[in-house]
Order: C-alpha cells, then structure tokens, then sequence
C-alpha cells in the first residue's frame, strides 16, 4: 500500500501511551465515542488503552460547533459569490496558474480535469494553499463525532479513518492542524479523501496534500475524475430570457441532474446545450436586487458538489475558474 503522510514536518514519533492528565476527556459521557472505541479495538486492531489515551487527550470545541450551524454556503448566491469572486482572489489564482502550469497542465492531461477548475477549487478552499485552517483536527472531529448528533454518524468515520492514519504514519493525531470541521491540507480533504483519492503526482513515493502542491494538484483532479468528470462537457449553461411560467415546476435546489435535455427544451427553456450532459437540473440563484437568475446545471457541476455539497459552492468554483481563463 503507498505510503501517506499528512505532513512532513512531524518527524516525532508518535507517542504509543499518552499519559492521562487531569483534563482528560470523559469518554464514558459520550456513547459515540465509545462505539468508536469498541469497533477500533475489534475491526481495526487498534490497542484499547491507546485509542483510549489518545480520544481522552482531546477536547470538546464549543466553537467547532457554532461554526457548524453557520457556514457560508447557506447565505444567497450574491452574497456568497463576492467572497470569493473578487480581484484579490483572482490576481492570485493568475499567479498560482502561472506557476504552476506545467503541473497543472500536466493533471489536466492525465485525468481530463481543465487547470482552471483545479486552480479555482483550492483558490476557494485555502486561497491557493495559504489559508489551511488552524483548528485541531483531532479536536474537530471528536468534537462533532460526540456532540453533533445531526452528523455524527459521518463524523465518527472521518475520526476512525484519521486515527488510523496518524498512528499508521507514526504521527502525533495532536498536532495535526486543519479546517474547524477536519479537512486537511492544501486542497482541505477530509480523511477519507485523504485515505481514498490522494496521489503521489510527483512520484517522491509519498502522498502528501499539506507540503507538496504537485500532490494537491493531482489529488483535486484524480477526486473529481473518480466522481465522474466529463471532459468536454459543459458545467452549466445560463437560461435566456424569462423562465416560462410552465417550467417552474422544473426547478429544484439540488445539483443532481433527473431532467432529460430535451424535456426542458420542451418546457420551452432556452439555453445552450451544445455540450450538455444527458441530464441536467434547473436550479436559480438570488442577485443582488432580488430578482433570481436561473441556470441549466449539467453533471459536471454535480461532480463538484461531491467536494462541497453545496451549488453556491460549485457555482463559486466554476465562476473563478471562468475568470482565471478570462485573466489570463
């Protein structure tokens, strides 16, 4: 199995048996914690006091929590588009591209994902890999495994998953740091990302997303390869004029493509489906003076979501991979 680390500045051993202070977590409060710790010790493998020490040296974080309950992608698409639409964010990814073209052309090649997407995902994710998040990653995750209880059951796998990987890797789960929810390195995957869709791009015989750009390169563009990425089709496509009146049925607010194309062209929707997917779904987006802008979203889009379950997210990523492509 290839090897992963998730950085390479943690050359400490990893310690085997933290020793157990007065702070130390209750985990007996917790019952998903203690599920956690009964699979990990059975189907994993993983020694009980140690799994034990290592859960009790964390902390639950209030704040993880509040920020849970209000992320950006909630707020209207206007107001979302201009956090990360903006000259700042632009001129950066301009120069990200062209320091990396070789490389990003190179990914784009080999997974036939476009270099202006791949750009755009960590321009929106860490501002080009230098903004990673500076929360604990071990807190993060035990924090919503134990104490949010909408997501918990995602949670708990993403902290068995990272558990797993620290101690494979000889990496103190302590020190990692990462996004308040658990997404690690310069393209912010979750540990089971990490785990399932990381790659070794520059073939140093290690695959890691914190420290090696190449890697973070080749990682975006293998992810959204592997969701199902079709080179040469189109990610949306805009709706001219005023949507009929018959066609409102049609909308929805999930990217999941269940209209045929031609069913919207019947419903008498113009838009232009040269490079269309089979499917597409019909969504709007709120502008600035109220008025709502209706887009066709085509199964590229849909595999963006599998990032970031979110259209104002996938919609913030294609529209600054369109303007990286302009800018340049």
């Amino acid at each position: 199995m290839m090897e992963t680390r998730i950085t390479r500045c943690l050359l400490a051993a990893f310690l085997i048996a933290l020793a157990p202070v007065s702070s130390a977590l209750e985990i007996d409060r917790y019952p998903e914690l203690e599920d956690l710790i009964r699979t990990m010790v059975s189907e994993d493998g993983y020694p009980e006091e140690e799994l034990r020490n290592v859960i009790a040296s964390s902390k639950i974080n209030r704040k993880t929590l509040e920020l849970m309950d209000r992320q950006w992608e909630a707020l209207p698409w206007h107001k979302y588009r201009e956090l990360f639409i903006n000259q700042s964010r632009i001129n950066r990814g301009v120069r990200f591209w062209n320091k990396h073209e070789a490389l990003l052309k190179r990914a784009e090649a080999t997974y036939g994902v476009p270099a202006s997407v791949i750009a755009a995902i960590i321009g929106v994710e860490t501002h080009y890999g230098t903004r990673m998040g500076s929360s604990n990653v071990l807190d993060s995750l035990v924090t919503l495994t134990a104490a949010y209880p909408r997501r918990s059951k995602f949670f708990k796998n993403e902290l068995r998953v990272f558990l797993k990987l620290t101690r494979s890797e000889s990496i103190d789960p302590g020190s990692v740091q990462g996004s308040f929810a658990g997404a690690i390195g310069i393209p912010q995957f979750m540990p089971s990302s990490y785990e399932a869709y990381s790659v070794d791009f520059n073939d140093n015989g290690v695959r890691d997303l914190v420290n090696e750009v190449d890697d973070a390169i080749g990682s975006v563009a293998n992810y959204l390869k592997t969701h199902g990425w079709k080179p040469g089709q189109d990610i949306y496509s805009k709706v001219a004029g005023e949507l009929p009146e018959n066609a409102s049925a049609l909308t929805g607010k999930k990217a999941i493509p269940t209209h045929a194309i031609s069913d919207l062209i019947k419903a008498g929707i113009t838009f232009n489906s040269h490079r269309a997917s089979e499917k597409a779904a019909l969504v709007g987006q709120e502008q600035a003076n109220g008025d709502i802008r209706y887009i066709v979203v085509y199964n590229n889009l849909y595999v963006i979501t599998r990032y970031n379950n979110s259209i104002n997210y996938a919609m913030a990523v294609t529209e600054l991979s369109e303007e990286l492509e302009r800018k340049r």
